[in-house]
């Protein structure tokens, strides 16, 4: 019997250890998972035990999963979830794989302030409709963070914070669509390990902050912003040399496709459409081996090169020629060398298009009986540049009227009479 009592003992302690060791997840856990589990209109997608148990096992809990008694990660991407989280989840300090994206999940996102070991958070496509002001203070782990298709701030939108630059080991930012607003933080360029950067169909403003220029980002979406869009020139994104793939489509930036696009070697998407782009389309862009060019929908002009990329489109623009490879008419290139000088303003460029400047939409121009261009008069057109030489190639020309403002501000390399 004494041998019995014994066996008993020890089989009750080694038991209890057993217990302490693979079981007994850590109780604050425990708590923001029922929390998390209570906050749902539909808690038995999860197929967790009704009875409890433990979510550390054995056997763990479905989307669960755990390191020693703290939970390490939860997976319940897609499940049709709907509800709302706890706001005490940062609360998870050893979180470092989060996965709630494709769900319907409402109201407040809790803030991840703290959450130092987080490295992966897919909160794409639910229906939260605010995200808190310290959310990204912390994060100094995080690699890839997700949080597309989220009607966030809806009526004031949310700019994204300054305390993100301290996520340096950050590869893949991917805000989509969830109302960011306001210019594009500049410390978004200086991030040693930012690869993707994906901020399409948001309230962005303002130009590409000079810092991307040192970015060695592979992959940027700043296309389909709201409102205004994004403005200024694309001089800096020919400095991105790593870039694979580039969307600035329906925005409003503007002057010319920087010459030394061509540095950009291992670009394989262009899009460009939708802006206000002027000027000839540069032969470095013309021959770079892309797999598809979007030029669509600016004021381009001049002839249309032969392009190498794969799949090319470039309509609604001020060509001359429709076709791609046929020059423009002598006049014509005088007088795109005249434009060039005065920094292809917007206003003549989307009305000097077509090679016939005497029958075309060409304001300003006045012919002669045999189509032979001889008064250049523009006033009122803000023109300020230098007069290209060109122009002395237009050979009845007598006569160029700018308008007594815009005179004063031109520096002339010929002089008027």
């Amino acid at each position: 019997m004494e041998f019995v009592h014994q066996w008993l003992f020890y089989f009750g302690v080694l038991a209890f250890f057993f217990t302490l060791v693979y079981s007994a997840t850590d109780p604050n856990d425990l708590k923001i998972l029922n929390d998390f589990k209570k906050g749902l209109d539909n808690p038995e997608l999860l197929k967790w035990p009704e009875n409890g148990g433990d979510p550390c096992g054995p056997p763990s809990w479905p989307h669960v999963f755990c390191s020693g008694d703290r939970v390490t990660q939860i997976q319940v991407q897609n499940l049709g979830l709907k509800g709302r989280l706890p706001q005490t989840f940062n609360q998870l300090t050893k979180l470092y794989n989060l996965g709630l994206q494709k769900n319907h999940f409402t109201g407040k996102l809790p803030t991840f302030s703290g959450l130092s070991e987080l490295e992966f958070a897919y909160l794409d496509n639910n229906e939260f409709d605010t995200i808190p002001a310290d959310f990204f203070d912390g994060l100094s782990s995080v690699r890839v963070l997700a949080l597309d298709y989220n009607p966030f701030n809806k009526t004031t939108g949310w700019s994204i914070p300054t305390e993100l630059a301290n996520s340096v080991q950050l590869t893949n930012l991917s805000l989509v669509n969830c109302n960011v607003v306001g210019p594009l933080p500049d410390f978004l360029g200086k991030l040693p390990s930012l690869v993707a950067l994906k901020l399409s169909y948001n309230r962005l403003s303002g130009e590409i902050p000079a810092s991307f220029g040192e970015s060695l980002m592979q992959i940027l979406w700043l296309n389909d912003q709201d409102g205004d869009g994004m403005t200024g020139n694309i001089d800096v994104v020919a400095n991105m040399v790593s870039l694979t793939q580039l969307w600035l489509h329906g925005n409003r930036f503007t002057e010319k496709i920087p010459e030394n696009i061509g540095n950009l070697t291992s670009l394989k998407d262009l899009n460009l459409n939708r802006n206000q782009l002027v000027g000839l389309i540069p032969g470095t862009l013309a021959n770079m081996e892309l797999d598809n060019l979007v030029l669509n929908n600016n004021q381009l002009m001049g002839p249309i090169p032969n392009f190498k990329a794969g799949n090319v489109s470039y309509d609604s623009n001020s060509f001359c020629q429709s076709k791609p490879g046929v020059a423009c008419a002598p006049e014509v290139n005088a007088l795109l060398d005249f434009l060039s000088g005065m920094n292809y303003p917007v206003n003549l460029a989307s009305q000097w298009s077509g090679n016939e400047p005497c029958t075309g939409p060409w304001i300003g121009l006045s012919c002669t009986a045999n189509s032979q261009i001889y008064v250049i008069n523009l006033p009122r057109h803000n023109l300020s540049g230098t007069l290209s030489p060109s122009v002395a190639k237009l050979e009845s020309l007598i006569d160029i009227g700018w308008g007594e403002t815009v005179y004063m501000v031109l520096s002339l390399k010929i002089s008027p009479n």
